[in-house]
């Protein structure tokens, strides 16, 4: 076990604490990314274990002992020389995804039409992956605010991947009832919560950035450094009419920046009408993320992707309310944390062979 004056991180493998953690970093990109932890020990009493595939939990017990791991997943990669070993592990979405997941057929005869993309996973989940073990927990999960329904969708994806492509365009732009704000947009993203025992999906809306913070942040209290860039937000966006294939532009306001394109978005409508309002939203969520923020901090380890924190930096012109899109943790003779706040969202990729 690592000895530092605040934290005394612990690796537990299968159950088995890791006596000799050299060290650990927890990476989440965000973005419907899987966590991954990379980490190196040099324990005799695991060097002639079975690693593959199994659990593994990290905590950072940053001051005290903590109730949940900050990561918990399964070492899809390892290696093993004569003075070290070293593990690499994906979050349990893995056991949905890519070659690992159970694979589904969803075609005119079994499909869930109907249903929504939370009473499948649920579905799923239950009856194809945690047949003896719990390896992820559907008890996180709960209806979105505005469902996403899986009817039409058919072909042998993985299920994290038909997910995806469901939710990756979806956006809520109707005001609620107690805001007052007729501009405000929010996507979704997908999601892993840790808890005390098992880990599972959540589907997450983003946050308004006028909520109250989580944390908040300045010199001396909490940041250690902090850069930033800041980028011009897209003016329009462009779609395409189904039938007619006819290309529509969106010119919103005026372009202080100079005038520029959103980028990977696929926007669709039945006619130029629906098109135009379908442009609205995603541009106007675009508009809002502007700059990019990397903290390096000594607090906020445990902080998620969507947790809301404020910065009060007056002199670098960033005081404010601000997402976390990223972070990452690592650990060794000491600790640090690094997050990121209201990246541009990068294009979503295959990450799993």
């Amino acid at each position: 076990m690592l000895h530092h004056s605040r934290h005394k991180a612990k690796l537990i493998i299968d159950g088995i604490e890791v006596k000799t953690l050299l060290s650990a970093k927890f990476n989440d990109n965000g973005n419907n990314q899987l966590q991954s932890l990379t980490a190196g020990f040099s324990d005799p009493d695991l060097e002639d274990m079975a690693l593959f595939d199994k659990k593994v939990e990290l905590f950072i017990n940053n001051g005290s002992e903590d109730g949940a791991p900050i990561f918990r997943g399964y070492i899809n990669q390892f290696t093993s020389s004569e003075s070290k070993i070293s593990i690499k592990a994906l979050d349990p979405r893995m056991v949905i995804s890519g070659k690992r997941a159970v694979p589904i057929v969803i075609d005119e005869k079994n499909n869930y039409d109907g249903h929504t993309i939370v009473q499948f996973l649920h579905d799923y989940i239950e009856n194809n992956i945690n047949i003896d073990e719990t390896l992820i927990t559907p008890d996180f999960l709960h209806e979105m605010d505005k469902p996403v329904y899986m009817t039409g969708v058919r072909g042998t994806e993985s299920p994290y991947s038909h997910i995806q492509s469901l939710i990756q365009n979806k956006i809520d732009d109707e005001t609620s009832t107690d805001r007052t704000d007729s501009n405000s947009v929010f996507d979704y993203s997908i999601d892993i919560v840790h808890g005390g025992r098992h880990s599972g999906l959540t589907i997450r809306k983003r946050r308004a950035l006028d909520e109250n913070a989580d944390m908040h942040f300045k010199y001396g209290d909490g940041i250690q450094s902090i850069t930033y860039n800041e980028r011009a937000p897209p003016s329009y966006a462009l779609g395409t009419v189904k039938e007619s294939n006819e290309q529509v532009i969106f010119d919103y306001g005026n372009n202080p920046f100079g005038v520029k394109g959103m980028d990977n978005k696929k926007v669709e409508g039945n006619s130029r009408g629906e098109l135009r309002e379908n442009l609205i939203a995603p541009l106007m969520l675009e508009q809002t993320y502007t700059k990019e923020i990397s903290i390096k901090c000594t607090k906020g380890y445990t902080l998620g992707i969507g947790n809301i924190i404020h910065i009060d930096v007056p002199k670098l012109n960033l005081y404010g309310n601000y997402a976390i899109t990223a972070k990452n943790v690592s650990v060794g003779n000491t600790m640090s944390c690094t997050l990121k706040c209201n990246n541009k969202p990068i294009k979503l990729s295959s990450y799993l062979n």
